[in-house]
């Protein structure tokens, strides 16, 4: 579940980003933010999925939690979540945990990245 709402939210992202680069740079410039947001979720995905790897194993963790209580409610919302039978739990965090990581690093670089740009964009229009 958590793994849908950040490619959900990707998707909202390169859509904002098309609409803003269509209209204040052209065509090309918005399709070209947009691949260059493909290639880096693509790209760092993967470098975020082998770091990663490093800390969480890729087989998962066996827990035991009780039936119905609120943390085994709460882990199945995560889509992690696999029932084994008597109360065990197999837990495959890793993929999760690499898009929030990703996601959070994409976060802090695209508001510098596009306040960079902005910035530039005041400076050329303003002559000192």
């Amino acid at each position: 579940m958590i793994a849908v709402i950040i490619f959900y939210l990707h998707a909202i992202f390169a859509v904002f980003v098309f609409a803003k680069s269509f209209q204040s740079d052209g065509l090309i410039q918005a399709f070209l933010n947009v691949v260059f947001i493909i290639i880096l979720f693509t790209v760092g995905w993967t470098l975020t999925d082998v770091i990663i790897g490093l800390f969480i194993s890729d087989k998962g963790y066996i827990i035991t939690i009780k039936y119905k209580s609120l943390l085994d409610e709460l882990l199945r919302l995560t889509g992690f979540y696999k029932p084994l039978g008597d109360n065990k739990v197999l837990l495959t965090p890793k993929d999760t945990v690499s898009l929030v990581v990703l996601t959070i690093i994409e976060v802090f670089f695209y508001r510098f990245f596009y306040s960079l740009g902005k910035r530039k964009e005041e400076s050329l229009s303003y002559p000192n």
